[in-house]
């Protein structure tokens, strides 16, 4: 049996707003909003980047003097860039690239999930936190964008592109999950998971080695989601895209939902 914690989201756009996906030859926008079922959303892998942006922020500002508690660059280390490279040399981020899990580490020297993959999920291994993505009812609106030629001080000919954009005060919704216990595999929120090799898997969670980490289980499921999940979802943030246009500005409120 597994139970939960159910939050309730909303996001309320502050300036106009938009998350874009690809052009659909049926549709007669060059830049459409992302939708589903007819309706505008924010899709689940957007909110959850940006609930680890904040995340990976909140670990390095607060716990940074500690490596268990660095977070990882979730990409394989083949792919990292140079400047990826450089914070982490500077002691940012956890080398190595993205966490892992496989059957296969488990014959191995498992190497440590970051505190950000332990609750969202690393390759291989689920986390505690389910992000959902969020619908609204309202309807974008239709906008164009031309270029100039700065010589002539003209529109360029044939550089009329329209876009769809999500206005001021729109409403998205959502119902955030944590787990909280599951008694099939034991696991608990806050606590190191039962599985082969699990005291490293989850080190930042080992009381023998993290200073921090007796502090993490004596807190409540309430008090635990509040630090690491709700108060750095909770309040004003920008996100999306055309932001060097004006737009992203967002107001996200998350609210419990009593059983």
């Amino acid at each position: 049996m597994k139970s939960f914690k159910k939050f309730s989201i909303a996001l309320v756009t502050v300036d106009p707003f938009r998350i874009g996906t690809s052009k659909d030859v049926m549709s007669a926008f060059d830049n459409p909003v992302a939708m589903i079922g007819g309706k505008v959303v924010v899709q689940g892998p957007t909110l959850k980047g940006f609930l680890r942006n904040r995340l990976e922020e909140y670990l390095i500002d607060t716990y940074g003097g500690n490596d268990l508690m660095k977070p990882c660059i979730p990409s394989s280390e083949n792919t990292l860039s140079a400047d990826e490279k450089i914070l982490i040399k500077d002691g940012k981020y956890k080398p190595n690239g993205a966490c892992h899990y496989s059957s296969e580490d488990a014959r191995k020297r498992v190497s440590p999930i970051c505190p950000v993959c332990y609750f969202l999920g690393a390759n291989g291994l689920n986390g505690f936190v389910r992000v959902p993505y969020l619908y609204t009812e309202s309807r974008p609106d239709e906008l164009y964008s031309v270029r100039a030629d700065r010589a002539k001080d003209a529109v360029v000919d044939r550089t009329n592109r329209n876009y769809q954009i999500m206005a001021d005060h729109t409403v998205f919704n959502g119902i955030l999950e944590v787990l909280t216990d599951n008694s099939l595999n034991g696991w608990k929120l806050g606590q190191k998971r039962k599985i082969q090799d699990s005291d490293r898997l989850d080190s930042w969670l080992n009381e023998r080695s993290v200073k921090y980490s007796k502090k993490f289980m004596e807190l409540t499921y309430d008090e635990l989601i509040a630090e690491f999940i709700i108060n750095l979802l909770n309040g004003e943030n920008v996100m999306g895209g055309f932001k060097s246009k004006g737009c992203g500005k967002v107001n996200i409120t998350v609210t419990i939902i009593k059983k």
